[in-house]
């Protein structure tokens, strides 16, 4: 029967062991084939795993994908950003002659095809594949090398979605730009179980099906046992038939003891007459039947010593039974000596000549060193890479060994050369990863290096909230009332107010707001200044940018974002006004009535929270005055809402009591502060 193929994913929780196995780096699994069991190419090479496809930012990617979940989605059991899969693939077709080599391309061909048509299919993005062909097991009964070729993948399973806006029953509703997963669901991953057998067996998965039950139909009218998967009712009958075989033996073996048990209580019964005890003793009890022989054996010692023959008998005996025990060690010993001097000499005999046959020479530094001279020579001289050097200046000694062996001369390359230049190409390759590692440390020390002189100039570091230079905070955060928790998972600190709930993340290069009220907007400008020298940079939405820009202008705070300039500005030629003696007082033009639909409740009570308590008192008597008063009890809100969003729609400034309201939010929010602060003195992490 041919052999089947299929495609099994699971969540990838360390990512570091998927690559390092896929690519099989650092230890060898112990479920690897023998060194002579597996394949071999063409130069002679054992086939143990090919690349085909590897992402060279695969940790960097991981890592920002965990990065942008929520920690909900992360304590999910079977939750990550990648899946590793596993495809199961053909064997080679020994019966048409098919070698290694076309073998290992055919597969990679297949591997390929696969991962654009999973692709397309899916939607994820597969960053690396990785073929194996080292692995299987050998067959006990028959001792045949089974082979187990298979296809590694990671799949990246997340996609950003963009901004969008929806139309709801209340109105319009703004659904901002997150990541998420693309989820399949049974028909897709039947869809990808039938596109595996289509590209890796050539033929559909429906035709595979009704080929595999013919077969079966074939096997079983022809008499031969079933083949196939065993569930779980019949492998739980097949342990219940071995348990009940096992009591079955159990039974034997008490069977077995209790009729040795019997045996020595009559015999000791029958020694009652010969030890001279009585009868009424019972002889179940070890200890009576151990007193019974040692009387018995007493009574038979006084008779022989009557008869003045029992202690020359007695010394035979002993003499006897100590030659025949020494004569038994001596025979035993001899043997066993014999047969470990005997697989001893095997065994070196055959090491000898394998060692003579392989290096008749022993191999020095000087010829490991010429060999790598050759190697890097004959490398430069063809434009080569080292590897490729090192495989085409063997293949050259071995042509000219052929060649010099057909005309009968003797050949200029021994075993001992080939040894030493296998090891000098170990040598070159361990060269490499060393330089390796170190020009990549090199590269992530000098980007690190251009982040901190980038944020230094005033630039803004994309991914965050609030960036700009670093500093310390420890002052600002104990006069706004906060203290911090360090998140060694994270690397961050989570501030939290005196009731302990948080209210932003400081991380190295930004600010990540939690919650949205004034007061912590203003703290988090004032720890991102401190920390950062003085300049921040504002990301996010265009309403949270506006807001935290002209709170920044009025806590005297540099934003560094171009295109918020003109509401810096807007916002200190507005409080160089307020500065100013007041004037004579004026008319307040309110704002045109404009109609519009209802927001949802969602959205109603966010802009309720996120005001103060003076605020929340002036916006109602503002509606009023401005003629919004419905007939229905509870609708204050709603005027107040739609009061707000006519001075916004119309572009015109809120109205004085408003502006003084604000005033007085602010005025309380800093008292608050300033009392907290007098009765917390000092925090720690």
């Amino acid at each position: 029967m041919a052999r089947g193929t299929s495609v099994n994913f699971k969540a990838v929780k360390n990512l570091r062991h998927e690559d390092r196995h896929n690519r099989r780096e650092g230890r060898e699994p112990r479920y690897l084939l023998a060194p002579e069991d597996r394949l071999r190419d063409s130069s002679g090479q054992m086939l143990a795993s090919a690349l085909g496809r590897n992402d060279p930012g695969l940790h960097e990617r991981y890592m920002a994908g965990l990065a942008q979940c929520s920690e909900r989605a992360k304590r999910a059991k079977a939750f990550s950003p990648f899946w590793s899969g596993i495809v199961v693939l053909p064997l080679r077709d020994t019966g048409n002659g098919e070698s290694v080599d076309a073998y290992r391309d055919r597969l990679a061909d297949t591997m390929t095809k696969w991962c654009q048509e999973y692709e397309a299919l899916t939607g994820h993005q597969v960053l690396q594949c990785a073929l194996h062909f080292d692995e299987g097991h050998i067959d006990e009964p028959t001792g045949e090398v089974r082979p187990n070729p298979h296809a590694h993948v990671l799949v990246d399973r997340m996609r950003a979605r963009e901004a969008r806006v929806i139309q709801t029953r209340t109105g319009e509703r703004r659904i901002p730009a997150r990541v998420g997963v693309i989820e399949l669901d049974r028909e897709t991953m039947r869809k990808v179980q039938d596109m595996t057998c289509r590209v890796v067996t050539g033929e559909s998965a429906a035709g595979r099906r009704a080929r595999v039950a013919a077969e079966r139909e074939t096997a079983r009218r022809a008499g031969l046992p079933p083949r196939g998967h065993v569930n779980h009712r019949e492998y739980r009958a097949m342990m219940q038939d071995a348990a009940r075989e096992r009591h079955r033996e159990r039974g034997k073996l008490q069977a077995r003891i209790d009729a040795l048990e019997a045996e020595i209580l009559e015999r000791s019964r029958d020694l009652d007459e010969v030890a001279g005890v009585p009868s009424s003793i019972d002889h179940t009890l070890p200890e009576n039947r151990r007193r019974v022989f040692c009387e018995a054996l007493d009574q038979v010692r006084r008779a022989c010593q009557e008869r003045s023959e029992f202690e020359a008998i007695t010394h035979r005996a002993a003499e006897f039974e100590k030659a025949t025990r020494e004569a038994r060690r001596e025979a035993q010993d001899a043997k066993s000596h014999s047969a470990l001097i005997t697989r001893a000499l095997e065994r070196a005999g055959a090491d000898a000549q394998a060692a003579e046959g392989a290096h008749p020479e022993k191999i020095t530094p000087e010829d490991i060193g010429r060999a790598r001279r050759a190697i890097e020579s004959h490398a430069r001289e063809r434009g080569l890479s080292l590897d490729e050097g090192y495989k085409s200046l063997r293949a050259a000694w071995i042509a000219e060994n052929e060649r010099e062996a057909r005309i009968g001369r003797s050949k200029p390359h021994a075993q001992k050369d080939y040894s030493a230049l296998k090891l000098a190409h170990l040598e070159l390759q361990a060269k490499r990863r060393v330089e390796r590692r170190a020009r990549a440390k090199c590269e992530r020390d000098r980007k690190v290096q251009a982040e901190r002189e980038r944020l230094r100039a005033g630039v803004a570091s994309a991914g965050g909230l609030i960036a700009g230079y670093r500093s310390a905070e420890i002052t600002v955060a104990r006069a706004c009332g906060l203290h911090y928790e360090w998140d060694a998972g994270a690397r961050c600190r989570r501030y939290r107010d005196r009731a302990g709930r948080e209210v932003f993340t400081v991380t190295r290069v930004r600010v990540e707001m939690v919650r949205y009220d004034e007061a912590a907007e203003i703290a988090a400008l004032k720890i991102a200044a401190v920390r950062f020298g003085g300049a921040v940079s504002l990301t996010g939405s265009a309403e949270f940018r506006e807001r935290m820009a002209r709170q920044a202008a009025r806590e005297g705070i540099h934003v560094v974002d171009a295109d918020l300039a003109h509401i810096v500005t807007d916002e200190q030629s507005r409080m160089g006004r307020a500065e100013r003696p007041p004037a004579a007082p004026a008319v307040h033009e309110r704002a045109p009535r404009i109609e519009r639909p209802n927001p949802s409740h969602r959205a109603l009570m966010t802009w309720w929270q996120h005001i103060g308590a003076h605020e929340r008192t002036a916006w109602p008597e503002e509606a009023e005055a401005a003629g919004r008063k419905r007939e229905r009890a509870g609708d204050g809100l709603l005027d107040a809402w739609h009061t707000m969003r006519d001075y916004q729609d119309a572009g015109r400034s809120v109205p004085q009591s408003i502006t003084e309201a604000r005033h007085q939010d602010r005025t309380t929010v800093r008292r608050q502060n300033e009392q907290g602060e007098r009765e917390q003195p000092d925090f720690g992490r």
